[in-house]
């Protein structure tokens, strides 16, 4: 009876960890249906005499892609940018504002590839050992030492983290692509790559 429990929980766990995050999904995805949809159906139905579902959405990103595509012109930019002044003197919009538009300028960028590998690196202290994103090299002025820039995300929340400079030789590569090491560290090590393993460290 006991073994029959014991595998009754087992495939439970496995069930929630499939279904949760799924039905969270789709609960989020139908409330902002919805809402783009009663935000938009007062001012647009009577216009066209009836509504039908999604328009709200559609709506939406319609005017999403003719904002980006107004951003070429000259005269909305220096607008944006206006705008961004003075949004950037209020305080807390100032944090939020500026670490939202860094995180999606950074990982929106398709012409660029922000980070080129994942790596173990010991920060912040030694036998402590954090997942860091590559993202290039560096020369400090009086080192010939070449450094490589990583970059260590906060987990749970990775619109925060740390900027490090190390020797490559103080890292170990890991063999695991850059979205496996994202899902690693915001799961908070839960969601551990597949086929993860460690490189062997680097000759000191």
């Amino acid at each position: 009876m006991k073994k029959f429990f014991s595998y009754l929980k087992k495939y439970l766990l496995a069930g929630i960890v499939v279904v949760v995050p799924l039905a969270i999904t789709i609960i989020v995805l139908k409330n902002l249906f919805l809402y783009l949809d009663e935000l938009a159906r007062p001012y647009l139905e009577p216009w066209i005499g009836f509504w039908p579902i999604g328009m709200g959405l559609l709506i939406t990103v319609l005017i999403i892609l003719f904002i980006g595509l107004l951003t070429n012109n000259i005269i909305v930019k220096r607008l944006v940018g206006f705008g961004e002044t003075v949004l950037l003197k209020i305080p807390v919009a100032k944090l939020i504002y500026s670490a939202v538009k860094q995180l999606l300028e950074t990982f929106s960028t398709s012409d660029k590839q922000y980070f080129q590998k994942v790596v173990a690196v010991e920060y912040p202290s030694k036998n402590i050992w954090s997942i860091g994103f590559v993202n290039g090299e560096s020369v400090l002025p009086g080192d010939i030492e070449k450094k490589i820039n990583i970059l260590i995300l906060t987990s749970i929340n990775p619109t925060s983290g740390f900027f490090i400079m190390v020797p490559e030789n103080k890292t170990i590569p890991l063999d695991i692509s850059v979205e496996e090491g994202m899902k690693w560290v915001i799961s908070g090590g839960i969601i551990k790559p597949e086929g993860f393993k460690k490189v062997k460290k680097n000759d000191q």
